[in-house]
């Protein structure tokens, strides 16, 4: 799940007054707006200047591209590198390229990787709460990846206590606690979610995976039922849309065997 945005890559730590930006910083600026709009392009040009020297920023915007045009596995070197040269720079957006990378990597499948350079974000200062909040997220994806659930299960916890309001840590709390057999704290969890992100088909369809762990199959019919109206074309829907066929396949009594009794 790719949660970067052009803000997190671009903003600094605040300051009192920002000095005018350099030709680096605004052609920096443009190749991010590119890359929101145009990845190949972006990414072709984001080559071109780094060769002719463009340094980290050059190297971050290429990797930004890379990500938004679903080319995971190469943004996550190019993501390092910028944060590895940033880092050297004394630039504050190290920690955010780090974090960056380490999303990558999580969607390229490479969970040690992601969770070296998330704890390489998280350790510095540089951050918000609410940058720490998605960074430990990801650390959770990572861990719980290479079942280290305990870890994942700590850095969520930590994700809450940082930003109450990220619904995706509350819902990833939940589905961890139902995976682990924890019903109680997964509907704890998933009532907070769904207050937090009312209208998300991936909380409906999770609320009615933890009913019906819970023997529930009324409020799990209802649930499912509520995340194919939310988003009826949505991955979540079609995974519904099984959920509901399979609960009536198993509630429903055979003709023969109805005759029987």
């Amino acid at each position: 799940m790719l949660l970067f945005t052009l803000f997190f890559l671009q903003a600094a730590s605040p300051v009192a007054a920002q000095p005018l930006p350099t030709l680096d910083e605004v052609q920096f600026a443009e190749c991010l707006t590119l890359a929101s709009k145009d990845p190949a392009s972006a990414i072709s040009n984001a080559s071109v200047w780094a060769q002719q020297k463009g340094g980290y920023l050059a190297r971050a915007c290429h990797g930004f591209a890379l990500a938004t045009d679903f080319k995971f596995d190469l943004a996550v070197p190019m993501l390092t590198e910028a944060a590895t040269l940033a880092e050297a720079q004394g630039d504050v957006r190290a920690a955010r390229f780090w974090a960056q990378a380490g999303n990558a990597a999580i969607a390229a499948g490479q969970a040690d990787v992601a969770i070296d350079a998330l704890g390489k974000a998280l350790a510095s200062n540089n951050l918000d709460d609410n940058e720490r909040a998605d960074s430990e997220v990801d650390r959770a994806r990572a861990f719980v990846a290479l079942g280290k659930n305990a870890d994942g299960e700590a850095a969520l916890a930590t994700a809450r206590q940082l930003a109450p309001e990220n619904g995706t840590a509350w819902l990833l709390s939940a589905t961890l606690a139902r995976r682990l057999n924890k019903l109680p704290d997964a509907l704890s969890f998933i009532q907070t979610a769904a207050a937090v992100l009312p209208s998300d088909p991936a909380v409906a369809l999770e609320a009615g995976n933890i009913a019906i762990a819970a023997g529930d199959d009324d409020t799990a019919r209802t649930q499912w039922e509520q995340a194919i109206k939310i988003a009826p074309n949505s991955r979540q829907a079609v995974t519904a849309t099984a959920q509901l066929a399979a609960l009536a396949a198993a509630t429903t009594v055979p003709k023969d065997e109805a005759q029987s009794r």
